[in-house]
């Protein structure tokens, strides 16, 4: 007698069909999990810091700059956090006003920092002295002995800062005056030379350049403009010269230079 063999249903073969189909997911996803594990297992083990450079820095030394970082030897190369690093230094150090941090394959780390090179000093309402700098950063307190080695802010009294704080003032327009003309200054090579800014009149501020130029701006009005002309007007004088530079009716297209007697 022939015994035939039932051939499976039209349902039998869907469910066959669909537990290879279940079978080829869980594979795909564990071929895939060991391969993330791989990763995750190599990245632990190849990119760790070996080495960490500082490049920029003058003001603070390299290890302070690193210990302000809070990176450190040994940490996951891609998983550190460049942000949190950079912002921890400017928090840290108050004369460091830029912070960019990159990556140098395979395993270190540049820390670019720009420092404020230029401080002036400025007395506070309590009498008490603090440099600050350019951008209006309070960068650290010192005796007022020392005040006649750095330029002076005059005119103006500053509140009593914290390290690191933007400066404020009870006369807050004529401290504003000072950082303008700072901001305006800066780049043009002629920060570098300011003994003094007094803005003890904003209608008559004096700037002096070294010991050599008495410099007469008027107010902050077109203070960009008034910048630009005294570049042009110091460009023609000798480094012999010496006097007033008067830029009070700049905006006239006029400026007047009387040599000193």
């Amino acid at each position: 007698m022939r015994i035939k063999r039932k051939q499976p249903g039209r349902s039998g073969a869907s469910a066959l069909k669909a537990r290879q189909q279940t079978s080829g997911v869980v594979g795909n996803l564990l071929i895939t999990l060991a391969i993330v594990v791989a990763v995750v297992f190599g990245v632990a083990i190849f990119f760790k810091v070996n080495t960490i450079e500082v490049q920029g820095n003058s003001v603070y030394s390299a290890q302070q700059v690193i210990d302000a970082s809070q990176i450190e030897i040994g940490d996951n190369l891609l998983t550190v956090s460049r942000a949190s690093a950079a912002g921890r230094i400017r928090a840290s150090l108050a004369y460091v006003e830029e912070v960019s941090i990159v990556r140098s394959l395979p395993d270190g780390i540049i820390i670019r920092v720009r420092e404020s090179s230029i401080a002036f000093s400025a007395v506070t309402t309590t009498n008490a002295v603090w440099l600050v700098s350019p951008g209006g950063k309070a960068l650290e307190r010192i005796e007022s002995g020392r005040m006649d080695d750095y330029p002076k802010i005059e005119g103006v009294l500053i509140d009593s800062p914290a390290v690191g704080d933007t400066v404020t003032s009870q006369n807050q327009a004529s401290l504003n005056a000072v950082l303008q003309i700072m901001d305006e200054l800066d780049g043009t090579g002629i920060l570098e030379h300011i003994a003094s800014i007094n803005v003890e009149k904003e209608y008559d501020i004096v700037v002096w350049y070294d010991d050599r130029y008495e410099i007469r701006l008027g107010g902050t009005d077109q203070i960009d403009y008034k910048i630009r002309y005294l570049c042009s007007i110091l460009d023609s004088l000798s480094e012999y010269q010496a006097g007033t530079i008067d830029l009070t009716r700049a905006s006239e297209k006029k400026a007047t230079f009387q040599p000193r007697e």
